[in-house]
């Protein structure tokens, strides 16, 4: 017993260390800054984001665009009081901190409704949406509350200020509502009040030193806001998962050998193996990721990153300690009315065990019907419609999706987002004659395109007006003798060389009609003495997706090999791993289906509560993949586990699937639950990203372990026989054989 002692003292050491750790970081993100941003969702390479930078750089376009809409039922526009009161509401912002200039309705007709009852103003700002959206407060207080007319501020700065608010209490209400289901639910499976909080105690430790490592990461490279909501989910996923899996073993350890240390190092030989091998599955994952341009792809990389980093090293380090202080007090204050499992009871007996042999005796019966079912629960997705976030995915009260609700109600939604073509003169000024002449032929020939509803440029301030006489006007005429709207159409969107023309689509953003539109004017030629680039929200999609799935593809088949080498290593078989990546395929399937059946098509909308945008976010279904397959692979990895455990003592494949699937289903299948739980609780949130993220993986994770896990596997499994256990010996012989 005296032997004892110094092994004590450093499993002690080990727990306060952590704990230690633990309160700093709580200290310390009350305390700090929030340093992250809601940009970055373009490839900063493409033409459409170059185009941006451009406008930024050499023209007065402005980095944000705030947009301010008048309405009034009785009043129309050009009535005094109207006229009065949009006037002094504007005129608030004589002394707002930020430099800016306001384009007036007064100054351009199309910012003015058909029905003339309606306007809207744009305060343009050099300053980047993300630090002017630190000021909308203060912005709609300047711009006062107009008598006689409702008013609506919005634009990407308000729709950035309105995610950030929102991700805050969706954070804080997916773990109130997540943090007590799953209590319930360990005390379920654990039956003792002691094991059923480990795995919450870790839970919070390593979600707190998780969200402390992104902030200070945060502070020297720019990170997506949403790191904090997907972190948050990842992080309390696999910690709940993680500690589940090594306390089971362990108190299943303990029952069997009675002795404390060998049930810890038995715990740690198996299930400990296990969540290590899933873990850098995860990594590899996570960290594919860093790869893409898109910052908020790369954040969240970042972020897988840091997640399993943190919640494997408390998982071989502080839980084991926590284990081996605890040893038998493990099993201390039983749940009343709950009996405690006996890990030595007959196995025939079991409800697993007389599944799994039901299965195997008829395994083509189950394989062929759960297929097609998974399949075609994942048909919807050859309907996706992917497109890039706007105000649609938050809900109807927020300031930045009424004033895009109005505004579609009252103006063509599109010129919100117009395909905006930077054209730039090689040799003579953009006002030359000659030049002026190829951009009026341009943009007639443009208007033409029945796909067009207007454009907005130098050469198309009015529709009466000859080739010759816009020549003429800014050629002879000179700028300071032209109509105030012209004037400062030229002053926002034209110097010597460069000019910007915008063309409203008559089609939604992320339409096929728009798509093509923006490939047709790519391939036009302005002049021979011009170059052009093209942005706007349909090009940056375009560009986006091109970037995105392209890489996308090549990381696939990159992480199935990677991933099915790490499982080659661990399961000492080639055909395994291969079988096991195919399970991960059809979890995605399911996963991807019904995102775009639920978010895109709007089924159980008023369920959920949320309004379908009509399109699914872009950059969703990666981000899912890369969290989904090292989820997918966790619970994998630990059946296979466990089945090539039993294998190896008995040489018989179908008693080792039917024995090593009883010892796991339970412990699978709860620990699916939790992650449900968690990444479900966060259906709670208000910004259908998150709603999204947090039901894909909860839906997928909950297939995963029910119908593949315990259908499929065992059927496949008995179908190919010895096959599953096929490795060449020379093959053998190559691979190293770890152990922790």
């Amino acid at each position: 017993m005296a032997g004892m002692k110094p092994s004590i003292n450093k499993h002690r050491l080990i727990v306060v260390a952590w704990t230690l750790v633990a309160i700093l970081c709580f200290i310390f993100l009350y305390c700090a800054r929030k340093p992250f941003v809601i940009g970055g969702v373009s490839d900063p390479k493409a033409e459409s984001s170059l185009a941006m930078q451009t406008m930024t750089d050499k023209l007065a376009y402005g980095n944000s665009r705030v947009f301010v809409l008048y309405k009034s039922d009785q009043l129309k526009v050009d009535d005094k009081e109207f006229v009065s009161q949009v006037n002094q509401s504007l005129a608030g912002l004589d002394h707002f901190p930020l430099t800016h200039h306001i384009l007036s309705p007064y100054n351009n007709r199309p910012q003015i409704a058909a029905n003339n009852h309606a306007a809207f103003a744009v305060v343009v700002m050099n300053d980047s949406p993300d630090v002017v959206a630190n000021y909308m407060q203060t912005l709609k207080q300047m711009l006062g509350t107009p008598q006689n007319l409702k008013m609506y501020v919005g634009g990407q700065p308000s729709y950035i200020n309105d995610v950030n608010e929102l991700s805050e209490v969706s954070l804080l209400r997916g773990e109130l509502i997540a943090f007590p289901l799953c209590i319930i639910v360990l005390l379920y499976v654990f039956r003792t009040f002691v094991a059923a909080l480990l795995p919450v105690i870790l839970g919070l430790i390593n979600t707190a030193i998780i969200l402390t490592s992104l902030y200070v990461i945060g502070y020297f490279t720019e990170l997506s806001i949403y790191v904090l909501n997907v972190a948050t989910i990842l992080g309390l996923a696999f910690s709940l998962d993680y500690t589940l899996l090594v306390t089971y073993r362990f108190r299943e350890e303990l029952e069997r050998r009675g002795n404390v240390e060998e049930a810890v190092r038995a715990s740690m030989k198996t299930a400990g193996k296990a969540i290590f091998y899933s873990g850098l599955a995860v990594i590899i994952s996570m960290a594919s990721l860093v790869f893409f341009p898109i910052n908020i792809m790369s954040s969240v990389g970042v972020s897988g990153i840091v997640v399993i980093i943190v919640v494997l090293a408390s998982s071989i380090s502080m839980l084991p300690a926590l284990l081996s202080l605890l040893g038998h007090n493990v099993n201390k204050w039983p749940v009343p009315f709950l009996r405690l499992d006996k890990y030595t009871d007959d196995i025939k007996t079991h409800f697993w065990y007389r599944t799994t042999l039901r299965v195997m005796k008829h395994p083509l019966m189950f394989l062929l019907p759960t297929a097609v079912f998974l399949i075609a629960l994942g048909y919807p997705f050859l309907h996706v419609k992917p497109n890039r976030a706007d105000a649609t995915i938050l809900p109807p009260w927020t300031q930045s999706r009424q004033l895009q609700d109005q505004f579609t109600q009252y103006f063509n939604a599109n010129a919100l987002a117009p395909i905006n073509i930077v054209i730039q003169s090689n040799k003579q000024p953009i006002l030359s004659f000659n030049n002026i002449g190829d951009l009026y032929t341009f943009t007639h020939n443009l208007q033409k395109d029945n796909r067009v509803d207007h454009i907005l440029g130098i050469v198309s301030v009015d529709p009466k007006l000859t080739q010759y006489q816009y020549q003429d006007m800014y050629t002879f005429l000179g700028i300071n003798e032209l109509d105030k709207s012209v004037q400062q159409l030229v002053h926002n969107s034209t110097n010597s060389s460069y000019t910007i023309m915008s063309v409203i689509s008559k089609f939604p953003v992320n339409s096929d009609d728009t798509f093509d539109l923006v490939r047709k004017i790519r391939q036009s030629n302005v002049g021979a003495d011009f170059s052009m680039q093209v942005t706007g929200n349909s090009a940056i999609i375009i560009d986006t997706v091109h970037s995105v799935y392209t890489l996308f593809a090549k990381l696939i088949i990159i992480i199935s090999v990677i991933t099915y080498l790490v499982l080659l290593v661990l399961l000492r078989s080639v055909v395994l791993p291969l079988k096991a990546i195919l399970m991960n395929f059809l979890s995605l399937c399911v996963c991807y289906g019904m995102l775009v059946f639920i978010f895109q098509e709007g089924h159980f909308s008023s369920l959920l509560n949320f309004t379908a945008p009509g399109y699914t976010d872009l950059i969703l279904p990666v981000l899912l993949f890369f969290s989904l397959f090292g989820i997918s692979m966790d619970y994998e990895v630990f059946l296979l586990t466990r089945i090539k455990e039993i294998y190896d003592q008995t040489g018989d494949n179908d008693k080792s699937v039917c024995v090593g699937l009883d010892k796991s289903a339970r412990i699978i299948t709860s620990a699916a639950l939790l992650v449900v739980i968690v990444t479900g609780a966060f259906v709670s949130a208000d910004i259908i990203f998150i709603k999204a993220f947090g039901l894909g993986i909860a839906l997928a994770v909950a297939a995963d372990a029910t119908i593949i896990r315990l259908l499929l596997v065992p059927a496949t499994m008995r179908l190919l026989g010895k096959w599953n256990w096929y490795l060449p010996k020379w093959l053998n012989r190559l691979l190293p054989n770890f152990s922790i």
